[in-house]
């Protein structure tokens, strides 16, 4: 009797430390605990280093129909007067050939600016940089109102936020500074990055390149990144900063073919000052900073005559193709330089 009592207590102990284990009493405290060891992180990190927020609309933005068409015209002709006196009726839009009814309307001074440097510091560009940092310091302090942000990237063989979106002129001039030429050239993948950083941000979305054109290590091609910046209803200028001077043997023609086309299908220009820095000489250099800085005054001007235009296509298929677009302005002597079309949404 007294052994089959003991074997009944052993047993009862043994089912009361085993409900003890399941509900958490008797382990070892937390801190004594062998805690198990943390996946190790890819390396090395990916070329392209995204910023670490992009900045979103304010929560008070009016956000439109996807389906608006936004168009940003550039006005050329005669300027003279400093004043473009143009209305709504004043333009004509064609999609495929058929003419769209205007909805949306504003002019420059109506519709905040976001732009975009993007800055070739590789090591092609050693002997260039300081006169065109020069000339991008005055471009800001011409170009920015209270209401427009700016930011710069340093484009080398990784793609660098050295300035986020800012009012701040002083805080623009100050980043030029921190440009130092190394590395090879990431230009593709600088203007798919700043596609996608303007792409939230309520009114013009600019990008500036200043560069050769030539580029050596991108992820990303041509073609994928003017497609990202039509979607981002980018206007792509730039200031060729290769020699024109050598003959076309010496001269990257397809980095000059490749900023014509990231220009010409988005609406923008490519301005070529007539003397490269560093390369002639300190009367050509002090030529060449002139020829900088009109570059640069004429890109401000263009971005002064500016008008945005939107419309809901006539074309309601979802269908994700390319659609190709004419603006027009009805005004003698004046024409309008806007992006050759765009993506339509796709279901």
């Amino acid at each position: 009797m007294k052994r089959k009592f003991i074997t009944a207590f052993i047993l009862i102990c043994l089912a009361a430390g085993t409900l003890a284990a399941q509900s958490g009493r008797g382990q070892l405290p937390e801190s004594k605990r062998k805690k198990p060891e943390k996946p190790q992180l890819p390396d090395p990190l990916p070329k392209v280093r995204m910023p670490e927020q992009i900045p979103q609309p304010a929560d008070d933005t009016i956000r439109i129909n996807s389906d608006l068409v936004t168009i940003v015209a550039t006005i050329k002709g005669d300027l003279q007067s400093g004043r473009i006196d143009l209305g709504r009726d004043d333009f004509e839009i064609l999609e495929d050939g058929v003419p769209q009814e205007i909805s949306n309307f504003a002019r420059d001074q109506d519709q905040p600016l976001n732009l975009v440097m993007l800055f070739d510091s590789s090591l092609s560009v050693a002997q260039k940089i300081a006169f065109e940092r020069r000339a991008a310091a005055r471009f800001f302090e011409r170009v920015m109102r209270p209401e427009d942000r700016a930011a710069l990237f340093a484009v080398s063989t990784d793609v660098v936020v050295l300035q986020d979106f800012t009012p701040s002129t002083k805080s623009l001039v100050s980043a030029t500074r921190q440009l130092k030429a190394q590395g090879a050239t990431s230009l593709y993948d600088a203007v798919f990055l700043a596609s996608e950083y303007l792409n939230p941000r309520p009114g013009r979305h600019v990008i500036v390149i200043v560069s050769d054109g030539g580029d050596t290590t991108s992820n990303k091609g041509l073609l994928e990144a003017l497609a990202r910046a039509q979607q981002s209803d980018v206007v792509i200028f730039a200031v060729y900063t290769g020699n024109l001077n050598y003959s076309q043997n010496l001269r990257d023609l397809a980095g000059e073919r490749a900023l014509e086309t990231l220009t010409f299908e988005t609406g923008g220009d490519v301005l070529r000052p007539a003397v490269t820095p560093g390369t002639q000489g300190e009367e050509a250099d002090e030529r060449s900073l002139v020829e900088l800085d009109r570059a640069f005054v004429s890109l401000a001007e263009q971005l002064r005559t500016q008008f945005t235009i939107g419309y809901f296509s006539s074309n309601d298929r979802r269908d994700g193709s390319f659609r190709k677009l004419v603006v027009r302005i009805k005004k003698q002597g004046l024409t309008a330089r806007a992006r050759s079309g765009y993506y339509a949404p796709k279901s």
